[in-house]
């Protein structure tokens, strides 16, 4: 759906370009003909007033071009600057500066293709902290929030760097690994610590780790029912090897 949009947007943007391109030139061809006009006026009739209006002539044009030129310059520099701001602020969490939602899914529409293509599955595995809020409510936003900066340090430490960190909101991370099988996933699973340790100044308190899993089955077109499918797997109990009953229950 959004590559159908974009195709839709592209002519309109060519014309709007092309439309840019004959304004400028049909003005530089109005400035070349007043110009040449004044000139011959001048060569015809050399005289101070005709020498000078005509040197006039040629710094106003050199003047505006070059006012033009700094403007579009300067304004599409600012546009990019934005723009750039834009584009990370979508695809960026405020969270570690992780990778968001938004990023998961544009990840999902290049990775699914490239995985029908080669025949080659991925696998996504959602990671969160158990009753998060209830913990936050009985320990308080300060032990809350530790719990989920020591979960993102251990999947940091797991991640590879040919797979991905994601965070998908809250205390919800997901781990998309590329070309890979549900029983391959285990091997990274083996590795994520079923509880988080924190400190809450007087002893170490577990918080309980809860994972989903959920390999591209090669036939969904959509990138939103991917991960939505991921986020309503069940979740897998405490060191059971992902099975493929088990994510369509």
């Amino acid at each position: 759906m959004q590559g159908n949009e974009q195709a839709a947007e592209r002519p309109e943007k060519q014309a709007h370009e092309t439309r840019k391109h004959l304004i400028r030139a049909a003005l530089l061809v109005g400035w070349g003909l007043v110009l040449a006009v004044q000139i011959s006026a001048t060569m015809s009739d050399p005289t101070v007033s005709n020498l000078i209006v005509s040197a006039a002539f040629c710094l106003l044009f050199l003047i505006v071009n070059i006012n033009l030129f700094v403007i579009g310059w300067l304004g599409s520099r600012s546009w990019r600057r934005v723009s750039s701001k834009l584009h990370g602020a979508a695809y960026l969490s405020e969270f570690h500066n992780l990778p968001n939602r938004n990023y998961v899914l544009a990840e999902l529409r290049r990775e699914m293709p490239r995985a029908r293509t080669h025949n080659a599955p991925f696998v996504l595995i959602q990671l969160s902290l158990e009753n998060i809020d209830g913990v936050r409510e009985r320990r308080g936003d300060d032990f809350a929030d530790r719990s989920v900066n020591g979960l993102v340090d251990v999947l940091k430490r797991l991640t590879r760097s040919s797979d991905f960190l994601a965070h998908l909101g809250g205390a919800r991370f997901c781990v998309m690994l590329v070309e890979c099988t549900l029983e391959q996933s285990y091997i990274y699973l083996k590795r994520v610590p079923g509880t988080i340790s924190v400190s809450d100044g007087r002893q170490m308190l577990d918080v309980a780790v809860t994972a989903r899993v959920h390999q591209y089955d090669l036939e969904s077109l959509y990138a939103t029912d991917v991960l939505r499918d991921l986020e309503e797997t069940k979740p897998l109990r405490r060191r059971e090897q992902p099975r493929m009953d088990a994510l369509a229950a």
